[in-house]
């Protein structure tokens, strides 16, 4: 299997020509995914995970995808909970943007069993 550095594995999200957004992995065994607001709660980050997330797999060698989010955002919690993510952990303060500390909630997903 090739090294996640080896391969394309995070995606700008397009919609009409136009960029509204990436996901992918990103750092490690680390996934992650960003959306112009004008697009939220659209099902749009669902479907490309939804894409992107066996390629993951296929194209690295990493036991599970997992995931750091601030635990204020219901919304990505809840996609990673429907695409299958556990929650595995939380922290406090780990953090700071614009002077405000945020805690996070950490998600992981398992490689699947091997059907071959």
């Amino acid at each position: 299997m090739a090294a996640a550095q080896e391969r394309l594995t995070y995606f700008v999200i397009e919609m009409d020509g136009r960029a509204i957004g990436n996901a992918g992995m990103y750092r490690g065994d680390e996934v992650g995914f960003i959306l112009h607001p004008d697009f939220w709660r659209q099902g749009i980050v669902k479907e490309a995970m939804t894409a992107i997330i066996p390629y993951l797999f296929e194209v690295t060698d990493v036991a599970a995808l997992t995931a750091d989010i601030d635990p204020r955002n219901e919304g990505s919690a809840g996609i990673l909970r429907s695409l299958g993510f556990h929650e595995t952990g939380r922290a406090k303060n780990t953090y700071c943007i614009n002077g405000e500390w945020s805690d996070s909630l950490y998600f992981a997903l398992p490689r699947p069993a091997s059907t071959g």
